[in-house]
């Protein structure tokens, strides 16, 4: 009985070592990854005069160990192709609610819903969240990217957040007094 689940266990293993080594990672599908890849980098202050915002919240299923602005980058360009990451809606609200507050007292913003019409992409990535009292309601927190998009549609890291584990509250507001700053809005 003890050899019989042994030799189970080992073609198990052995099966998984081999079903792993028949896809390469271009048959996938995927990119390879390089070192040589770069987030293009910006400030605030070259964002122009009316500024149109765009939201897009999600949370990855898996640990990526690149780059997290080309992370924040590359689930802006899926988007735009139509491949959205699935929405995390509970830190989306947070972060929502923030930036509408900042859009009716300084009115120097508007909201879009075509991410392709934006100015700016808010790009926060969920890192963990935990069970509260509340179900429709987790403590959530991750890292916010903001991406401007230039004249000539290329995608700019101008700001980020300190750390990977802000709350979506605390993230929003560092950034909406980095624009108004950057803005000189008091």
């Amino acid at each position: 009985m003890k050899r019989t689940a042994r030799a189970l266990r080992t073609l198990l293993c052995l099966a998984l070592l081999a079903g792993g080594a028949v896809l390469p990672r271009a048959a996938a599908g995927q990119r390879s990854y390089s070192r040589d890849a770069s987030v293009p980098r910006g400030t605030l202050e070259g964002v122009p005069g009316l500024i149109r915002l765009a939201l897009l919240v999600s949370r990855s299923l898996v640990v990526d160990a690149r780059d997290p602005a080309l992370v924040a980058v590359e689930d802006y360009r899926r988007a735009l192709d139509g491949r959205a990451p699935r929405q995390h809606n509970a830190a989306a609200r947070r972060v929502a609610e923030k930036i509408n507050k900042y859009i009716r007292k300084y009115r120097s913003s508007t909201a879009v819903e075509d991410l392709a019409d934006a100015d700016l992409v808010l790009v926060f990535k969920v890192t963990g969240q935990r069970r509260s009292a509340l179900p429709d309601d987790p403590f959530v927190w991750g890292k916010l990217f903001v991406i401007a998009v230039g004249p000539d549609r290329t995608p700019r890291v101008v700001w980020e957040s300190e750390g990977d584990d802000k709350n979506p509250e605390d993230a929003t507001g560092d950034f909406v007094k980095a624009l108004r700053n950057a803005r000189g809005e008091k």
